[in-house]
């Protein structure tokens, strides 16, 4: 599949390297931090650092790739309608329960002890698609850093399970 990635941070990364292992065509990486820009520019991709996502120039632009998918892992900004015209699937921990921003922080102030990886479809409201797959682990007396060094390989197998039920469609 040809694919746009938006998104940064560790599980940012391991998304983008999980769609290059996987064989995808990367036309384009959005990246919202070094860690993402500097694995693309690692692999020589088309990197495009805009300080809106939803700019016109940029939504004409990234549509003429004529992607197949857009992927977010970890993105900062809220996709808009222009650019959902793209197939658009997020990466999101913990989306069972606490969609929006900090879900992993707002999971332990609850004190809940179920941790996820789920992959949505991307739709006008935040974290409201469908869910495509989400995967579960409990995450009992562990701090942040601890719950998404454990949530990094369910990211992999969620985008990679993902993608499979996508291609079929």
């Amino acid at each position: 599949m040809k694919i746009i990635f938006y998104g940064g941070k560790q599980a940012g990364m391991i998304a983008l390297l999980t769609l290059l292992s996987l064989r995808h065509k990367v036309v384009c990486v959005i990246p919202i931090d070094g860690a993402v820009e500097k694995t693309a520019k690692n692999f020589n991709l088309n990197i495009r650092e805009p300080r809106d996502i939803n700019d016109k120039k940029l939504v004409s632009y990234l549509k003429r790739l004529k992607p197949d998918l857009l992927v977010c892992c970890h993105g900062r900004q809220i996709l808009k309608k222009d650019i959902l015209a793209i197939r658009c699937v997020n990466l999101h921990p913990c989306l069972y329960e606490y969609k929006g921003a900090d879900p992993v922080g707002r999971l332990l102030k609850d004190g809940n002890k179920k941790a996820s990886v789920g992959a949505h479809w991307m739709v006008e409201k935040v974290d409201r698609g469908g869910v495509i797959v989400e995967k579960f682990l409990k995450v009992e007396g562990k701090t942040p850093s601890e719950i998404y060094n454990e949530l990094y390989p369910l990211y992999v197998e969620v985008l990679t399970e993902s993608l499979k039920i996508i291609n079929k469609k």
